[in-house]
């Protein structure tokens, strides 16, 4: 896993403590002390917080109900340089893209990627972690993303839905979710996401400044080269692909590094990464430098080992946060 700033495993630690939980049990295992917890410049591995989480569960009833308290407590001053690039931003487009381009500097569990049509823009979540564990995780993840949107517009007014996959509580309950929202919520829906955004993604932000965004924007993207720095191993996975192609396997590569995939994967996870998040950072490293050049997607997606051009599109707006061919518009206006 990779790592993360404190701050959310501090605020977590803040929460369960007004639910009368020890420090001591919600560190219980983690590998923190109760010290480290003043060092607000410490960062710690994913899993260390998801482990306060996991000793969270115990001590609450409802794991849907302390994903939304858990969320309403992530400002945009929570997430540091980003926060002030996501607060700077133009319009809620502008800070949605920036919010996903550096999603490695939040403290998400949740994929979290923007949809778009001729009709409408959603932004989807959803969350790998299994039980009530996950399902604490991902409304922790949803409601933080309402606070920050009430924030950049500064109080104002907006419309905003949100649909959940989960069943529909009783009617007090979601009164007082919706009105805590400031929206509707669908429940059973096909997915997790916030829906009808098109009318909003383009509405200007009071608090906007070019200058400002820019200059957070580059502070943004050292922070996470910093964060995703090659370890050992994980370079040398990332040379050997690049010499044997991205069309090699796992397999391929452990033999070529002569050791197992069993050793390679164990290797790779005490880093705090995965053969497919080295893969998928080399593929699309070299993504970026493809869309620069008078190629057609469908023949990058078949250089880089997709199955074809939506497959790849996909994976690309996943870590980028923009489609390939609005990347390309954005950098080049010679290319189509």
């Amino acid at each position: 896993m990779a790592i993360r700033n404190i701050t959310s495993a501090q605020i977590v630690v803040e929460y369960g403590k007004q639910k009368g939980v020890s420090i001591a049990d919600l560190l219980e295992g983690s590998g923190l002390l109760e010290t480290q917890l003043d060092n607000h410049e410490m960062q710690i591995k994913d899993e260390q917080e998801l482990k306060i989480l996991s000793n969270l569960l115990p001590h609450i009833q409802d794991p849907f109900q302390a994903g939304i308290e858990l969320g309403s407590r992530y400002f945009l001053t929570s997430y540091g340089i980003m926060g002030y690039a996501l607060l700077s931003s133009s319009t809620m487009r502008k800070a949605t893209e920036i919010g996903l381009r550096y999603l490695g500097l939040t403290y998400a569990f949740s994929d979290i990627f923007l949809t778009s049509d001729d009709q409408d823009s959603a932004l989807g979540f959803n969350c790998d972690i299994q039980g009530d564990l996950g399902r604490m995780v991902l409304m922790r993840d949803i409601w933080a993303v309402s606070v920050i949107y009430r924030e950049l517009f500064d109080g104002n007014n907006f419309s905003i839905q949100l649909t959940l996959k989960g069943p529909k509580p009783n009617r007090i309950v979601l009164e007082a979710l919706e009105k805590q929202l400031g929206g509707s919520i669908q429940f059973n829906a096909p997915a997790n996401a916030y829906v009808g955004l098109g009318k909003i993604l383009d509405l200007p932000l009071a608090k906007a400044n070019e200058a400002s965004v820019k200059i957070c924007e580059q502070q943004c993207s050292q922070l996470l080269q910093d964060k995703h720095n090659w370890k050992p191993v994980a370079k040398l996975v990332r040379d050997s692909l690049v010499q044997f192609g991205l069309h090699g396997s796992m397999e391929d590569i452990a033999k070529q590094l002569a050791r197992t995939t069993r050793t390679l994967h164990r290797q790779l996870k005490e880093e705090g990464t995965s053969w497919r998040h080295v893969r998928d950072d080399v593929r699309i490293g070299i993504a970026e430098e493809l869309l620069l050049k008078p190629i057609q997607l469908s023949e990058i997606a078949e250089r880089l080992g997709f199955s074809d051009s939506a497959n790849f599109s996909h994976s690309f707006k996943r870590c980028k946060g923009i489609t390939p061919s609005n990347y390309r518009k954005r950098h080049t206006q010679i290319y189509p």
